[in-house]
């Protein structure tokens, strides 16, 4: 059985919770996730060159993080060319948050935390 390994680039503890507890009902479920969680720019980069690594989970509300940069920083990338990236925000918390320059730095899904909070189980699984 392989492992799907996942990045989450966050520092919301609710979140990180959230994803977390996904991660392990599913492992029970017999679907192994390999989940690690970040919330530092530097080792958001480093984790991101991981070989194996299947998916990308990015928080806009980091603010110590320009995410459009870092997406571009990973996409450059050789490796990265082809792993999923999603990204989330908070509704109405960025005024200046614009869905297109996120799918242009190299974000393949943008949803609010809320809609990813509803289907979290079945975006790890997929």
């Amino acid at each position: 059985m392989n492992t799907r390994k996942i990045l989450l680039i966050s520092g919301d503890k609710d979140l990180i919770s959230i994803v977390n507890t996904s991660s392990l009902t599913l492992t029970k479920l017999n679907c192994q996730i390999s989940l690690e969680s970040v919330s530092d720019l530097e080792e958001s980069l480093e984790r991101s060159k991981a070989v194996n690594l299947d998916l990308i989970i990015a928080d806009n509300d980091l603010k110590n993080i320009d995410l459009k940069e870092l997406l571009r920083v990973i996409r450059k990338s050789e490796d990265s060319k082809s792993k999923k990236i999603i990204c989330l925000y908070q509704e109405n918390s960025d005024p200046d948050f614009n869905k297109k320059e996120i799918f242009e730095s190299g974000c393949d899904s943008v949803m609010t935390k809320e809609e990813f909070k509803r289907v979290v189980n079945n975006v790890l699984v997929f």
